[in-house]
């Protein structure tokens, strides 16, 4: 978005995954993440179980803090654009949001996933619902996607603090520190998806700036066992931690900008169950969720050029 861009006719567009509000809108939500087809009882019934386990997902909620945040952070220098917010799955779908936008009067929307990661894995999907959403407009709108911010400074900053902060001025000798980001089926990586290396570069980044000596990279939350995905995962890592002495890890979940499912219960129940079976420490660092950091980050995407 350049200085000149007129917030009138120029807004921003938020791209999340999106989260049922409730066990009542998990059957649709499942029928759109598996692209129209009718989750089993089965399958709706453990993630209502899941759900439940955690409490509900916060996701919603602090995306809609995020939208507020950015939007007012876009006005500090003067008359700023509007922030849409719009999701992969759930409401409000991207299909819908860019023809709302439209019949605003908006005509050109600058938009950035909530994922700091230009892997196709995750972009390919967000480009799918702009392109539905460009096509059910009521008058013609430009939607400018802007990827990858996975090395801006306000975002390797957060983690270097947040991990400092756990780890103290003075790590004791049986800690080290475990980064983990969602795996990828191992076709995707195959056909020569650049996910994997954006997340070893952003890793090593992030060890970097927090001076980690001790530290691993590991995959969290495969999906269906029906197929290979990308290792190490974070158990095995652990294990290798554990078998050098390190029996009370930091986990790091960079991979996702904010609480949901793969967080609050992937790590903090299943991999917490499996850490106390291992007698191994169960630690993470506080997700960004809707910190300035990641407002900082978002801001400085949106006004420096496309992608």
């Amino acid at each position: 978005m350049s200085a000149r861009a007129d917030p009138g006719t120029t807004g921003v567009l938020l791209m999340g995954y999106g989260s049922p509000n409730g066990s009542g809108d998990l059957p649709a939500y499942l029928a759109d993440v598996l692209h129209g087809a009718t989750p089993s009882p089965e399958m709706v019934a453990e993630y209502v179980r899941r759900y439940d386990r955690i409490g509900g997902s916060p996701q919603n909620r602090i995306l809609a803090s995020l939208r507020t945040k950015l939007e007012r952070r876009l006005a500090r220098d003067g008359p700023g654009p509007r922030v849409f917010l719009g999701v992969k799955h759930g409401h409000p779908a991207l299909r819908d949001v860019i023809p709302d936008a439209a019949r605003q009067g908006l005509r050109h929307l600058v938009a950035v996933p909530l994922s700091p990661y230009a892997s196709t894995w995750i972009s390919e999907p967000y480009r799918q619902g702009v392109a539905d959403g460009v096509r059910a407009s009521p008058a013609p709108i430009e939607v400018d996607v802007r990827l990858g911010w996975h090395l801006d400074p306000a975002w390797i900053g957060y983690w270097k603090r947040a991990i400092r902060a756990e780890l103290g001025t003075d790590p004791a000798p049986d800690r080290a520190v475990i980064l983990s980001a969602h795996s990828l089926p191992q076709r995707m990586r195959d056909a020569g998806d650049p996910y994997p290396e954006i997340l070893r570069e952003t890793s090593s980044a992030i060890a970097r700036a927090a001076g980690l000596d001790r530290w691993s990279f590991s995959y969290q939350s495969p999906g269906n066992a029906t197929e290979p995905w990308l290792g190490p995962d974070i158990t095995d890592v652990m294990l290798d931690w554990r078998s050098r002495g390190a029996r009370d890890p930091v986990i790091a979940s960079f991979g996702f900008v904010f609480d949901h499912l793969e967080v609050l219960y992937d790590l903090d129940v299943v991999v917490r169950e499996f850490a106390d079976r291992h007698g191994i420490g169960y630690h993470r660092v506080p997700m960004p969720n809707d910190s300035d950091a990641v407002v900082e980050a978002l801001t400085s995407r949106i006004r420096n050029g496309s992608a």
